[in-house]
């Protein structure tokens, strides 16, 4: 089989309709601080929060939007920013609550990155969207969790995105 006809194959398997329960059942038996302190994954942080860090200034109120055990909430709290941070899945906000240093200026509270009415418009200065997007497998969804983003953002602020893209067409210039 050709390697576009394999990655084809492989990335544009059916996906669910909607997110749904599976992402409670998989983050209940997965380590996530593990993917995070590895090797792959202690460079996607350092890359990150270098690109983060140019765009921030003293006093920036952050939002984390899918901010799992903290890894990033944590490290823009004990730097002095306030931050607030929204999680859907319970366990991650236990682990994330067990890392919060006393007088990290950090609220962690459990909400979906599809509804943050509780959040008003234009309230930070830097939004973290960085975990949502991956997850979210309707254009949909995906619109809406960015709009959400936005919407809680400054119309001077900055939003950082993750994403995943799984478009075969990013092949297009490579060789059989």
């Amino acid at each position: 089989m050709k390697l576009f006809d394999l990655l084809k194959k492989k990335l544009l398997k059916k996906q669910p309709e909607v997110t749904g329960d599976f992402l409670v059942d998989y983050y209940n038996t997965h380590d996530e601080d593990v993917r995070l302190l590895s090797k792959h994954g202690r460079v996607e942080f350092l890359t990150t929060v270098k690109y983060i860090e140019q765009y921030l200034k003293d006093g920036m109120k952050i939002m984390e939007i899918g901010a799992a055990t903290g890894r990033y909430s944590h490290y823009f709290a004990q730097k002095g920013f306030p931050v607030d941070a929204v999680e859907l899945i319970e366990h991650n906000i236990e682990v994330f609550k067990t890392k919060t240093l006393p007088g990290e200026k950090v609220c962690i509270k459990q909400g979906n990155a599809l509804d943050l009415s509780e959040y008003p418009d234009n309230s930070y200065d830097v939004t973290l969207l960085l975990g949502p997007m991956y997850h979210l497998y309707t254009a949909k969804e995906q619109q809406k969790a960015l709009s959400e983003a936005i919407r809680i953002t400054k119309p001077e602020g900055y939003i950082f995105v993750a994403y995943c893209m799984l478009d075969p067409s990013m092949f297009c210039c490579f060789k059989n």
